[in-house]
């Protein structure tokens, strides 16, 4: 078996995932990144994105909304504002939020917060594309 590294997804809420992997790869606001073990010691900004986990052939992949990663002696520790599994997405609700943030960036009108409305699309796209993701939820017991 491949050297593993240790996961652990946190939001405000809840522990998301706690358990060994073989490979994380999450988006940062400098990029997508790959992390195994072994890999050096870092911490990082992240942006809202897919998180996805790779066990031998197994993949899972949560929608991750913000947050921070640290990386340190082969245990990962992701902050998450939030992390959502495929099952736990409402898709009509992120599809509904889809269109009315591309609704918002078409108007002209001064009083539409730009960065607001992307930032809405983003988090829409992104649950849209977690949600069409077969689920294998890793364990949250840290064992």
């Amino acid at each position: 078996m491949a050297n593993r590294l240790h996961l652990k997804i946190v939001t405000p809420s809840r522990t998301a995932y706690d358990d060994k992997v073989e490979m994380v790869i999450l988006r940062g606001e400098e990029g997508d990144m790959g992390i195994l073990a072994g890999h050096e010691n870092r911490v990082a900004i992240l942006s809202v994105g897919p998180l996805r986990i790779k066990n031998g052939e197994e993949e899972s992949e949560l929608a991750v909304l913000g947050g921070f990663v640290e990386i340190l002696n082969d245990r990962v520790t992701v902050l998450a504002e939030m992390a959502e599994w495929p099952d736990e997405i409402d898709k009509v609700r992120a599809e509904e939020a889809r269109v009315r943030a591309e609704q918002r960036l078409l108007q002209k009108a001064s009083d539409v917060d730009t960065q607001r409305a992307e930032a809405a699309l983003r988090r829409a796209l992104v649950r849209i594309e977690v949600s069409a993701y077969p689920l294998i939820r890793g364990r949250v017991d840290g064992g």
